[in-house]
């Protein structure tokens, strides 16, 4: 019998073989490229977004250079930036969006020198919806000292002298007064954990439409607030109080922030006060709302990213 000689055939596999695991190996690395490159871009994207929303809402201007640099921050190389505003600094959106050409190291076997990537990001500025590190004394939001801040445009706070004691003073509820002393984890609120509270804010993320239990009426006189004399301090603000007295709740409806000018917790109740000035403010790490609510306390957040999501 005689010898049959494979080889010439397993030569001709091979060469059949190879063609397209080269094609397949071009495609894999080459597409790591371009996804590399697009998780850069989109990232850096993101950053530019952000910086800019922030600068914007903190009275600065938006669309910087400086923001916009971000994009290329990650190591991505754009060959194009854009970046929009719309709206204004306390109800807006900022939008940047990046392309960046690839290139490919395979292109002679794909049949292309380079792919095209793209990326976009928005973020919506608005009145914060949720803010951590409250102080616990909530502020009716009927009080006239709000609506003349709002009034005046929310750009200079005046000094405004609040009692505690304000029997005619309901705020859409049963409840009267014009500051109300929250519990916000449901606690025995012993003064310890008030006073706390009043030092470095309650820890934990309190958000509208919230309903908190709290106190009327002037506070014991065992609390110290003089430590926040001169300092800024975030506050909620409530409405439609309900029930009486260590029962009574609250509904929290938006945040502001205050300069703490003085306080008198001695002599009679219905003398004991707290005196603020209303200052524009802004927090990272909330939600921000569009639209109503505004007490001039602004936040921002990602309602865009990658093409995906809603800013309406």
């Amino acid at each position: 019998m005689g010898h049959h000689d494979d080889r010439g055939s397993i030569a001709i596999i091979a060469a059949l073989v190879f063609v397209p695991l080269s094609l397949m190996l071009a495609v894999v690395v080459d597409s790591g490229r371009v996804w590399v490159s697009r998780q850069r871009l989109q990232t850096g994207v993101e950053a530019a977004a952000v910086a800019s929303a922030a600068e914007w809402a903190a009275g600065g201007a938006h669309c910087s250079t400086a923001a916009t640099g971000f994009v290329a921050g990650d190591g991505a190389a754009p060959q194009t930036v854009t970046c929009m505003a719309t709206g204004t600094s306390a109800s807006g959106l900022t939008t940047v969006e990046a392309r960046e050409d690839v290139d490919l190291l395979f292109g002679d076997l794909l049949g292309r020198d380079n792919a095209t990537v793209d990326a976009a990001t928005s973020v919506r500025i608005g009145a914060a919806r949720s803010v951590a590190g409250l102080w616990p004394f909530g502020l009716c939001v009927d009080h006239p000292s709000i609506a003349r801040w709002i009034a005046g445009g929310m750009t200079a706070g005046v000094s405004e002298r609040i009692t505690f004691e304000a029997p005619n003073q309901k705020c859409g509820g049963d409840v009267s007064g014009n500051w109300a002393l929250l519990d916000f984890n449901g606690g025995s609120n012993p003064t310890g954990e008030v006073q706390q509270w009043i030092e470095t804010g309650f820890g934990d993320v309190v958000t509208v439409g919230d309903t908190i239990f709290g106190s009327p009426g002037a506070p014991s006189t065992s609390i110290n607030l003089n430590v926040v004399v001169g300092q800024s301090i975030l506050m909620p603000l409530y409405s439609e109080p309900r029930m009486q007295g260590a029962n009574a709740v609250y509904k929290i409806v938006g945040f502001a922030q205050a300069l703490v000018e003085a306080v008198r917790f001695t002599g009679a109740s219905a003398q004991r006060s707290i005196t603020i000035r209303f200052e524009r403010g802004t927090t990272s790490g909330s939600n921000a709302t569009a639209g109503g609510g505004n007490y001039g306390l602004i936040t921002w957040n990602v309602c865009s990213f990658d093409t995906h999501g809603d800013c309406t």
